[in-house]
């Protein structure tokens, strides 16, 4: 009996063992799921994507201020209230959040209000401990910027019969921006129906590939150096993949496969880069607006152009709405009627503005890259006299789809063992662009370290100027 019972009891050992393993050792192994989106706003302008616990997975700076900011600091993993504390102090010491510019503007989103809730209330905590600390009293904002609630009013506006629309909040229209700008292919009345968390996949996949040096030189020097090494290792790659085909296939039954697909994947991402790099352009010079839009929203605002100004001296889409934003943010009374008649005028011509960039031609240098890449394939309906940076997103998008399709069903009609014949060869034959990837790890490593060293000067200048006089 006693021999049973000992038996009995590692019996129960052992389930207890593997139940353990089963429902204790493999969840803790899994990787974290992004629950959360933050957009804190001080100028510097920050955004954070956070896990079911309110950690830091992943963050965005949105401007150079912000890359100063948090240059050399770790925050990934901490919890939001102990970032948010970290970039308030960091803002008062680099002079950063001054009387002068006391607001602090955040929206959430969660698929879960009461998420949504506890993470302002985290971010406050942080606010009322600097604001303790200040002769100034800081404007904590938790409904977003104002140019965001501007656009978001306009959509319900425009969609009124929409339910997806209508239910939409300032925070997940902040991440459904973030989410479209790392996604060609996602369109606003798609993402409007997803939930947070599906498009937090997207964004913290785009966070997780910045660095904390990322600053538009960086990542216009990266494009450039990912051009040039991506396109030879996809051309090395379908040079190997026709090759195999026709040869497992034979010339009737390969060659008709072959005629479709050939020189497809390669154009593909051409353009795909090609995209990326127009898209990267018009983020900086074309968002500088006509001398005459100027005017008109000085006028409408008040002011002088000088004050629209960004740190280059330009006067841009983002240098705007960063005035707006700051006006807004700064108003401890809250906006007089008159005030906020102003910002609304300088912001529907600001969204006037910025429409008309959308629907600007591309250059036709831009034009000549695009039908070059396009030479060698079959691709209708593109109107090059009109052609704008949206319509060149759709196309990268469709050739993506259509190389993609047609390797699957290349690829349906292969064994096991000639694919892995196929990857293997297509591995040694990238292995033999030594040279180019030296080349493109010398470009990185290059521009790496003049973003590096950029940032910590700005930095301690700043830190420098400020600190106490002995």
């Amino acid at each position: 009996m006693k021999k049973a019972v000992a038996i009995m009891m590692v019996l129960a050992m052992v389930i207890g063992a593997v139940a353990c393993f089963a429902g204790c050792d493999v969840n803790k192994d899994k990787e974290p799921v992004a629950t959360s989106y933050v957009s804190m706003d001080i100028n510097p302008s920050i955004r954070f994507v956070l896990d079911k616990d309110q950690k830091i997975m992943s963050y965005s700076c949105e401007n150079d201020d912000a890359l100063v900011l948090l240059y050399g600091e770790v925050i990934v993993g901490m919890d939001i209230q102990e970032a948010s504390q970290k970039i308030m102090d960091l803002a008062v010491k680099m002079g950063y959040l001054t009387k002068d510019n006391c607001g602090v503007q955040v929206s959430v989103s969660s698929d879960d209000s009461k998420v949504e809730s506890n993470i302002l209330d985290k971010i406050g905590v942080a606010v009322t401990n600097t604001d303790e600390k200040l002769a100034f009293e800081i404007n904590y904002d938790k409904e977003g910027s104002f140019v965001l609630n501007y656009q978001l009013a306009k959509l319900k506006e425009q969609n009124a019969d929409n339910e997806y629309y209508q239910n939409l909040t300032a925070g997940k229209l902040r991440l459904i921006n973030s989410a479209m700008a790392a996604d060609f292919s996602l369109k606003m009345d798609d993402a409007v129906k997803m939930s947070t968390q599906q498009l937090l996949e997207i964004v913290d996949e785009a966070y997780n590939n910045l660095e904390d040096f990322s600053t538009k030189a960086f990542e216009e020097a990266k494009l450039a150096a990912e051009q040039v090494y991506q396109t030879a290792v996809v051309t090395a790659q379908e040079a190997v993949y026709i090759t195999k085909y026709m040869e497992y296939k034979g010339v009737i039954e390969g060659g008709l496969a072959v005629a479709q697909y050939g020189g497809l994947s390669i154009a593909a991402k051409s353009v795909e880069l090609l995209a990326k790099s127009v898209v990267f352009a018009q983020d900086t010079a074309d968002k500088l607006l006509a001398e005459d839009d100027v005017l008109a929203i000085a006028t409408q605002l008040g002011v002088d152009v000088e004050a629209l100004k960004d740190s280059q001296g330009n006067v841009t889409v983002d240098s705007i709405g960063a005035y707006v934003d700051k006006v807004a943010k700064n108003s401890a009374d809250g906006l007089t009627q008159d005030m906020r008649d102003k910002l609304d005028g300088a912001v529907e011509k600001l969204e006037e503005s910025k429409e008309q960039l959308q629907d600007k031609p591309l250059s036709q240098d831009i034009v000549n890259k695009i039908q070059a890449a396009l030479a060698s394939i079959e691709i209708k309906d593109i109107d090059f006299d009109s052609i704008t940076v949206e319509d060149l997103k759709d196309i990268s998008v469709e050739l993506e789809k259509k190389a993609a399709d047609m390797k699957e069903k290349m690829d349906a009609s292969l064994t096991d063992e000639q694919k892995q014949n196929i990857a293997d060869a297509q591995q040694q034959a990238v292995a033999k662009l030594g040279g180019a990837l030296e080349q493109y790890n010398q470009a990185l490593a290059k521009a790496e370290q003049e973003a590096k060293d950029t940032l910590q000067r700005i930095k301690n200048s700043r830190l420098e100027s400020l600190a106490p006089q002995s």
